[in-house]
């Protein structure tokens, strides 16, 4: 029985439950997810707040409820 693969999608951080650690990420169809980092993770980008920043998660095709940050997307400024 093979693996499967994790499923990516975007969304944006919405709340900050633990600086650097654990983030609440919200889909652009409203679902909601609790996003943590790894330790080797990519940490959030400094020039601004997380909950400014889009993010591209990995979910586990068992558990939607959680999520894994692999990549921040800084907006850009005009």
């Amino acid at each position: 029985m093979s693996e499967r693969l994790p499923i990516r999608a975007r969304g944006r951080v919405t709340a900050v439950y633990k600086e650097d650690q654990l983030f609440e990420v919200t889909m652009a169809n409203g679902y909601r997810s609790y996003g943590v980092l790894e330790r080797k993770g990519p940490l959030p980008p400094s020039e601004v707040l997380p909950t400014d920043c889009d993010v591209v998660a990995e979910y586990s095709p068992f558990d939607m409820s959680r999520c894994k940050i692999v990549e921040w997307q800084v907006p850009v400024a005009d």
